[in-house]
């Protein structure tokens, strides 16, 4: 048929159907199976180079805590600590149920006495450690292995030193059921002495920042230590202060504050001897 006589016949067939009201048959279309629904993934756990901060809370009013600070006690010697960790590596459960730090630590504890305008140093002590930390919700937990070792200085004369090095091996667990307070109980053993002493020692302690709303936080906190290398237990130290912060970041804060220690003696030179002081204070923040 010639090619505008099919023309004709589409046509005529078009217009039939459009006359009886008969729609035009539609041309078929592959019908595509439905697509298999993906998968559901499972969240993984996420690593982290240099997480910031720590994931046990510093104890503040423990005197082996690392800090950066110094205190005043009349005519009893000066203080001064300089110290600060770093977390090397965090990792973050699946759903942010839970985190985990390792990191390192170090810290170093001098005493010097004033006299004019001098300041002589009379003993050093220096700690070097790793740490393991873990939280979920409100509990978390600390693994430490640290090494101490204590020294005389020149400036202190009328004593011998003595050989002082130690490894301890530490636990702690913790619970803050919210940003403004925390509870804690610890358990440390030393691995490693010299002198040889009793190894064990147990730990309580809390703090409590008052909620204020503002950038300056009153807080007070305790530490109570129990130690078999000594005979007078417990070791106590209480801390009263205010924290100067940045909202709402009140554990990394300056602080100003008051503390009583009454128990053994921190320095490991001195370490068989007790002490009772009241000293006024102020912390950087690490």
């Amino acid at each position: 048929m010639h090619f505008f006589g099919k023309i004709l016949v589409i046509l005529c067939v078009a217009l039939s159907f459009m006359a009886l009201g008969i729609d035009a048959p539609a041309p078929e279309t592959a019908i595509l199976p439905p697509l298999a629904a993906e998968e559901d993934i499972e969240p993984s756990s996420t690593f982290t180079l240099i997480p910031k901060g720590r994931l046990f809370p510093l104890t503040f009013a423990d005197p082996r805590e690392v800090r950066t600070a110094v205190t005043f006690s009349g005519s009893a010697p000066i203080q001064a600590m300089i110290g600060s960790y770093l977390s090397l590596l965090g990792v973050t459960g699946a759903d942010n149920g839970w985190n985990f730090h390792f990191g390192l630590e170090g810290r170093g504890y001098f005493t010097m006495r004033q006299e004019g305008g001098r300041f002589p140093l009379e003993t050093v002590d220096g700690t070097l450690g790793i740490y393991f930390e873990y939280a979920s919700g409100p509990w978390h937990s600390q693994l430490r292995y640290t090494h101490v070792s204590a020294h005389l200085a020149d400036g202190l004369t009328g004593s011998s030193p003595i050989p002082y090095s130690r490894e301890t091996l530490s636990l702690r667990g913790g619970y803050s059921p919210n940003k403004h307070s925390q509870i804690y109980l610890g358990i440390h053993r030393l691995v490693n002495t010299v002198p040889k002493v009793h190894p064990l020692a147990l730990q309580l302690g809390g703090s409590y920042f008052f909620p204020t709303g503002l950038q300056t936080t009153p807080y007070f906190a305790a530490d109570l230590r129990w130690q078999e290398e000594t005979k007078v237990n417990p070791s106590f130290a209480l801390q009263l202060g205010f924290a100067l912060h940045q909202i709402p970041d009140h554990l990394r804060s300056f602080k100003l504050y008051y503390q009583y220690y009454t128990g053994a003696d921190v320095r490991g030179q001195f370490y068989l001897g007790t002490t009772t002081s009241h000293s006024f204070g102020l912390e950087l923040p690490l």
